[in-house]
């Protein structure tokens, strides 16, 4: 009996070894050392490039360009929210209406992370 539990505890001393040493799996959305996390990289386009537009938080509205007033549409509703993100991407690369295009400013990898970006950070999505 004595050596049923000798066996026990050196059977759960083994199994606490084991169970502290292992590095289990970081399923957090980390980036890696030395990579930019492409959600700021976007955000810092919007604040470049659409904030004097549609806001710092997306609801656009009644707005002044080159001494013209123009109705801006919200991120927050209406198509941008029913529209398939290849729509969004095409209209920001090639404009729409009064708003400008920015094909020849950011690369179409950069107009992707925008609309992920508008996505999360204005629609939750």
């Amino acid at each position: 009996m004595k050596l049923v539990k000798v066996c026990l505890a050196m059977l759960s001393l083994v199994m606490l070894v084991v169970a502290c040493a292992s590095t289990g799996t970081d399923t957090t959305n980390r980036s890696q050392p030395g990579t930019p996390d492409v959600l700021a990289v976007a955000k810092t386009n919007y604040e470049k490039h659409c904030t004097s537009c549609h806001g710092e938080t997306g609801d656009g509205g009644l707005v002044k360009v080159e001494e013209k007033q123009i109705k801006v549409p919200s991120l927050l509703k209406g198509h941008v929210l029913t529209d398939a993100d290849d729509k969004l991407a095409k209209q920001i690369a090639n404009g729409d209406d009064e708003m400008p295009a920015f094909k020849d400013k950011l690369s179409p990898a950069e107009i992707n992370d925008l609309v992920r970006f508008i996505r999360k950070e204005f629609q939750g999505k």
